[in-house]
């Protein structure tokens, strides 16, 4: 083993600062229904998760949208992931016509009234290590009677409602074959029936590295080509430093293990060289008459 000079130390300590800065300042923003952790660096894409009447290369077509049972609640929910619900709604209590298009989740009571529990969004936030999805500015909340169980509109009192109906999804990794194509979703409770607590499990909330396709980011292949090239720069430098100022060696000869490489190129030119002379040899033909002139 070679001894490093201090020219290479310099050099190979400074390569761990270059490399853990350049990610935070030269990384691209990212993508609706995409983030990074906070904590652990990994990255998480939910848009495969998002259904479309068109399909995408994630899903198939689709005219329904996801569904959640509410067991004791009343209802059951539709819901759909960074986007809006896939089927058409309309009078939906508390929405203005204009933004019903938006509406990513809602559920129908038991009288066919239809109810918001949250507006479109994309951007998936952490709390900690939980991966949550909010989404807000649903139906207007209703008034609760003293056991906490909501008051009849036809009989509420007549004032604006100041709070709107809401929902938040928490994401667990689940890497079940069962997953592989739609998410398990699981209505927790709504305590004032103004909140709605979902729990999504999906292969797509585990995490991983930044994917290939994103524009300016590295996938596993090349972070493995990075790293290999750091090793053979390393290689290249802190041998050739060592060969001229402690060898004392000049020319070709400062290459690291020069004489394995030499031998390695004069193998490989011998093989080409008996390769090509074999190659350019005229066939032989069998005479089978001795006085038969033969020619090729």
């Amino acid at each position: 083993m070679y001894t490093p000079t201090a020219l290479t130390l310099l050099f190979l300590s400074s390569i761990p600062f270059g490399f853990s800065a350049a990610p935070e300042t030269t990384r691209p923003p990212l993508k609706p229904c995409t983030i990074h952790s906070t904590t652990t660096g990994s990255f998480f894409d939910l848009r495969p998760l998002q259904l479309t009447l068109d399909g995408s290369k994630y899903q198939s077509a689709v005219n329904e949208s996801f569904h959640a049972r509410g067991y004791d609640y009343p209802a059951n929910f539709s819901i759909n992931f960074c986007d809006s619900v896939v089927e058409t709604l309309d009078d939906v209590d508390g929405i203005p016509s204009n933004r019903v298009a938006n509406i990513s989740a809602f559920y129908k009571n038991q009288k066919g009234e239809l109810y918001s529990i949250g507006q479109q969004n994309d951007q998936p936030i952490f709390r900690g290590k939980k991966l949550l999805l909010n989404y807000t500015n649903g139906s207007p909340c209703p008034e609760l009677d003293e056991d906490g169980v909501p008051i009849d509109s036809d009989f509420a009192a007549r004032k604006v409602p100041q709070r709107r109906k809401s929902t938040l999804m928490s994401f667990i990794c689940d890497t079940s074959p069962l997953l592989s194509t739609k998410p398990a979703i699981s209505f927790l409770g709504s305590p004032d029936h103004c909140t709605y607590i979902f729990e999504v499990r999906s292969r797509y909330a585990c995490g991983g590295t930044t994917q290939s396709e994103e524009k300016g980011t590295l996938g596993p292949g090349g972070v493995f080509g990075v790293i290999l090239g750091i090793a053979l720069l390393v290689y290249l430098i802190g041998g050739v430093v060592y060969q001229r100022n402690v060898m004392h060696q000049r020319g070709w000869k400062q290459v690291p293990n020069y004489a394995v490489w030499a031998g390695l190129f004069s193998f490989i030119s011998v093989s080409l060289l008996l390769s090509s002379l074999f190659s350019q040899r005229s066939p032989r033909i069998y005479c089978p008459c001795p006085y038969t002139l033969c020619s090729p």
